[in-house]
């Protein structure tokens, strides 16, 4: 009881530090900013988002000369760069004595063992700068949001800076994940998945936001990284670290179970649509919390990747791109939710190996993502014949599944031909090298590879639907054992019914 009694009486001190800090800053930078010739640096970096004719998105920075760009206030004070050092910003001669009774309270009592900063910077020397950096954020927020000539009032105060008090003092922070869906129009503005997953349009300060994180070492074309109206969010996601430190790290990596995540959503757009589309960024948006602030922007923290087909990094971004629509959004909820609530391996295996199947450069790549995935749907653990039974039980679904789009007999001549181009690939049948500089594009398997990726859209669409079926000997036991009886019935009715159109048997003629 007496801990809790301290560490109330810590927090409530650390309010009024912060808040005095705040106070004193503010004052310092707004009396800068006004003095006759102070000039005031922008935030170069500050992005501009115009929208091109394909209707996505496109960034790029605001540089230094455009008169519109975000002044960068505090920065007349406390540079907090190499920039404001070279242009000749250096710290004013009287101190900031709030600010480093902020900083000396969180070193000395428990309540600031997150910000570390008992630990050496230098041999014997610490840095106050985390604090600084608190701080300066908070004040250059608030003057952003509220301007140079708004004074300080106290609920405006604390709609900046509890945030970063809740952030620097939670080990366990609250998330929302947002996955930017590249290169993909939707029909509407917010599409419910879940109780915790949803589509929406990104508003136009996540996407000044987003536009912010690097893109070096990813391999992603900042512009098809950039070309994304919407995204698929997921809630009540939580990260737990000791130091604030930690917390820019670890949202800059992407984990197996975010990913697993991930790809239970794509593959479940995939199976619904077949559209072509992928994503290359992901994003963690703080709940209630914060750590830094950039401007008025919303707080975000992410990584880039690539994960979308090549064909986008070749102006992709200048095409309309695929329109999902309601009716599609529909489908895709039913699939998404039955992938979620699915306990199966080879089922998430499977959702895994399509999207590889789809977003592969090399086609052979792809065409072996397929085969895999069916395998895992449909295989057993007796390889004989292996080709013979996916074919046998793929024309089983597609029976059970009666769609005129996927035919039987074509569902199982694809299987078949589908390995064929295997057999090919695993057994090194390649073309001749070259060394010509230039030649056209290599198309070989380029048919066998959208057989792939159809396929295995269509064996998880109907496993999804009918999970009973997901352990491959109940296709045999309930489907292939009873099809020759259910193919017999089929061409009795056939010749009953042609008789019927023919009309009544006429009697023999008399001797």
């Amino acid at each position: 009881m007496e801990a809790v009694k301290k560490r109330h009486e810590e927090f409530l001190r650390y309010i009024d530090l912060f808040e005095a800090a705040f106070d004193e800053l503010h004052a310092a930078v707004v009396k800068q900013v006004r003095a006759p010739g102070q000039y005031v640096g922008p935030h170069h970096d500050y992005p501009i988002m115009s929208i091109l004719d394909s209707g996505f998105p496109s960034f790029k920075e605001m540089g230094f000369y455009r008169d519109e760009a975000p002044k960068d206030y505090v920065s007349t004070m406390r540079p907090r760069g190499l920039a404001g050092l070279l242009i000749g910003y250096s710290r004013p001669v009287d101190g900031f004595p709030k600010g480093a009774e902020l900083a000396a309270f969180l070193r000395s009592h428990e309540i600031g063992k997150r910000f570390d900063l008992a630990s050496s910077v230098d041999k014997d020397t610490v840095s106050d700068w985390l604090v600084d950096h608190l701080v300066g954020d908070a004040v250059e927020r608030y003057l952003h949001l509220h301007g140079l000539d708004a004074p300080i009032e106290a609920e405006r105060r604390s709609a900046v800076i509890f945030p970063l008090v809740l952030g620097s003092l939670r080990r366990s922070l609250g998330l929302r994940l947002v996955v930017p869906i590249a290169m993909t129009h939707f029909e509407v503005d917010h599409f419910p998945l879940t109780e915790t997953a949803y589509i929406t349009r990104l508003p136009k300060k996540m996407q000044l936001a987003r536009a912010r994180i690097s893109t070096l070492g990813s391999g992603a074309v900042p512009m098809v990284v950039g070309a994304a109206t919407h995204a698929f969010v997921s809630k009540d996601w939580t990260l737990e670290v000791d130091t604030i430190q930690e917390v820019p790290k670890s949202l800059g990596q992407s984990s197996a179970n975010v990913v697993d995540a991930i790809d239970s959503f794509f593959g479940a757009l995939r199976v619904a649509t077949g559209i072509s589309t992928g994503y290359a960024q992901i994003l963690w948006v703080p709940r209630g919390w914060a750590l830094s602030y950039f401007c008025d922007l919303t707080p975000v923290y992410g990584t880039t990747l690539r994960q979308y087909p090549s064909e986008y990094d070749n102006y992709g971004w200048i095409r309309k791109g695929s329109t999902v629509t309601v009716s599609q959004l529909n489908e895709t909820r039913r699939i998404y939710r039955a992938v979620i609530d699915n306990k199966s391996e080879a089922v998430r295996l499977a959702v895994r190996r399509l999207n590889g199947c789809l977003t592969r450069t090399d086609a052979a790549d792809a065409i072996l993502d397929g085969t895999i995935g069916l395998e895992l749907l449909l295989g057993d653990d007796q390889n004989q014949s292996l080709a013979y039974k996916l074919r046998l039980r793929a024309g089983a679904l597609a029976l059970l599944r009666a769609d005129p789009a996927y035919p039987a007999i074509e569902v199982t001549s694809k299987v078949k031909r589908l390995y064929e181009a295997r057999s090919a690939i695993v057994h090194g049948r390649t073309r001749k090298t070259s060394k010509k500089a230039s030649e056209p594009a290599d198309t070989k398997h380029a048919g066998e590879r959208l057989i792939a990726s159809d396929l295995l859209r269509f064996a998880l669409d109907v496993l999804l639907t009918h999970p009973e079926y997901q352990t491959p000997t109940k296709i045999d036991e309930g489907l292939l054992l009873r099809g020759s009886d259910t193919l017999n019935d089929q061409k009795q009715l056939a010749v009953r019914g042609r008789r019927h159109k023919r009309g009544p048997t006429p009697p023999p003629a008399s001797p």
